[in-house]
């Protein structure tokens, strides 16, 4: 060992270095996340009892600001209403149904602390789809890896197919049956607003959705007078010129018959030309 102490005296000292940098990074990170998450809480705080309190001063001075006519902003103001009430009430129903199925399923497959799993799971059921699966996953590979194989594979078949299958099936009826909006509508609003805004994107990305459609209805009732009529695509389909088959032999091009003067190709001669021969026979006879 004596030959060997300033190595390993080197690389224990470059071992506690790496590893005191790694916790000073990371002690620095979660203390910039927790002053973070702090200012924006006291942030949130602060605007809500501005927006309790006056909210209905601002939200009419907002309208008065918009060039609509009272009975465009209402609807406006109805839609947003009811998205917002919808998918509120369309994610907690879901979470909690997902949290009970799966925290029930954690208890039968001897899971400790079942109930603490699925309320996890009925908080991340705000992700579509994949918001469970973050929490029974790992289950399933603890329980196959600690040799509870069967447990583990019925574990994995009903969260996955009955679990995964509620938030598929209830959230566009849920949601959009109360915002009016189709299935897919409210799919893509939901995954596009999450990708955008963060955790808060499950409902401003369906309002920001709804008040699209919104206006646009609006642009087309304004507008009904000065927008275009549009046919049927019948119409447009029987118009286009059908394309000939491959292969096929087209018909001859009708040519002009030839002039009696002479053969089609004396047209080409130049006048200059026909003078030239002229006076090279009359030197010829005068010769």
């Amino acid at each position: 060992m004596q030959p060997y102490q300033d190595q390993i005296l080197s690389k224990v000292g470059e071992l506690a270095g790496t590893t005191g940098g790694f916790l000073v990074s990371k002690v620095a990170a979660a203390s910039r996340m927790t002053v973070t998450f702090l200012l924006n809480l006291f942030v949130m705080l602060y605007a809500m009892f501005f927006f309790l309190t006056g909210g209905t001063r601002i939200l009419e001075r907002m309208l008065y600001y918009m060039p609509l006519d009272s009975t465009d902003e209402r609807r406006m103001v109805e839609r947003f209403v009811a998205v917002t009430r919808a998918t509120l009430k369309g994610t907690l129903v879901i979470g909690t149904i997902q949290g009970a199925l799966a925290g029930a399923a954690f208890a039968v497959a001897g899971i400790g602390g079942a109930a603490f799993w699925g309320t996890v799971m009925t908080v991340l059921s705000i992700v579509p789809g994949i918001g469970a699966a973050f929490v029974w996953i790992p289950a399933v590979v603890f329980l196959v890896v600690t040799g509870h194989t069967t447990a583990g594979v019925l574990l994995a078949l009903w969260c996955g197919v009955v679990v995964g299958t509620v938030d598929n099936v209830l959230r566009p009826r849920l949601v959009g049956k109360g915002a009016r909006m189709s299935d897919l509508m409210i799919l893509v609003s939901t995954l596009g607003g999450i990708m955008l805004f963060g955790a808060v994107g499950f409902i401003i990305g369906p309002i920001v959705a709804a008040l699209f459609v919104t206006v646009w209805d609006i642009y087309g009732v304004a507008f009904r007078d000065l927008l275009p009529e549009v046919l049927p695509l019948s119409a447009y389909t029987s118009s286009m010129a059908v394309p000939e088959p491959i292969g096929a032999v087209s018909a001859p091009i009708p040519t002009e018959p030839p002039s009696d003067d002479g053969p089609a190709g004396s047209d080409d001669q130049s006048p200059g030309d026909g003078g030239q021969e002229t006076v090279s026979r009359d030197e010829e006879g005068a010769g």
